[in-house]
């Protein structure tokens, strides 16, 4: 089995548990959203999924048990897009993005053709090319956004965990960031991104999971799920209708009023 199921994960911190008997599943070749009020459990989810955060029950990654895999292997399924990036070291952009091939490369081994061609391929993919010998402490929040989704592209992973990747990208790197997110799950990718942005989700999404202060409060497919009295109910303000998106299919835009 491929793609990404949870059953009945609880997982918090700190003794406080923010999710609690989640069950579902992240279908492979799908671009599947994240959306929900803050502090409902996003970003708990995706650490959990990324085995960064202990949890309950059981997440199954491309038909492995989470739990059995170690780092190495879980490096080569699952690229993970943190919210805050806290690498402050004086690495060059280049370096930074090659580092998503450490668990393709034996101990102490260079990289390789495909590793390199991997590494010019993500710079490419994040328009990062003219960027490759800076460091990464004089790049600009967006700029380092984007290298860190370079180097998670550049392991070449079965599965993308990405929590806000967008936050601090304007409007061009947006468009092309989900653009490649889509070509990923069209080849079969597994891929889930925690939002703010519905419209994002209505847009760009085939399937949404929704979470609300009492856990998972609906999942399926995007325009299934993206209803206005879904959203009202798990947010607490009316939506009202605001357009049409681009995307294939019905997909409406939503505004809170």
């Amino acid at each position: 089995m491929t793609g990404v199921s949870v059953r009945d994960l609880s997982a918090g911190y700190g003794g406080k548990t923010v999710l609690r008997g989640i069950s579902g599943d992240f279908p492979p070749g799908a671009l599947t959203f994240l959306l929900g009020p803050n502090g409902s459990g996003k970003s708990t989810l995706l650490r959990a999924l990324g085995g960064a955060l202990p949890h309950g029950g059981t997440v199954t990654l491309c038909g492995r048990d989470g739990a059995s895999l170690s780092s190495r292997e879980r490096g080569r399924l699952v690229g993970v897009v943190t919210q805050s990036p806290s690498l402050n070291f004086p690495f060059t952009v280049e370096e930074v993005i090659a580092m998503g091939r450490l668990p393709h490369r034996k101990l102490l081994g260079s990289p390789d053709v495909r590793g390199r061609e991997a590494v010019r391929r993500a710079a490419e993919a994040m328009e990062l090319e003219d960027l490759l010998d800076r460091p990464l402490t004089t790049l600009s929040g967006g700029e380092r956004q984007r290298t860190m989704i370079a180097q998670a592209i550049a392991q070449e992973p079965e599965v993308f965990l990405l929590d806000e990747p967008s936050s601090a990208l304007d409007p061009r790197h947006t468009l092309a960031l989900y653009r490649f997110l889509r070509q990923a799950a069209a080849e079969g990718k597994t891929v889930a991104a925690a939002v703010h942005d519905i419209n994002l989700a209505a847009e760009f999404g085939d399937c949404v999971w929704l979470l609300g202060e009492d856990g998972l409060a609906a999942s399926g497919r995007v325009k299934d799920v993206l209803t206005g009295d879904v959203l009202s109910s798990v947010y607490g303000v009316s939506f009202a209708p605001l357009g049409r998106g681009a995307g294939e299919g019905e997909r409406v835009l939503w505004r809170a009023v």
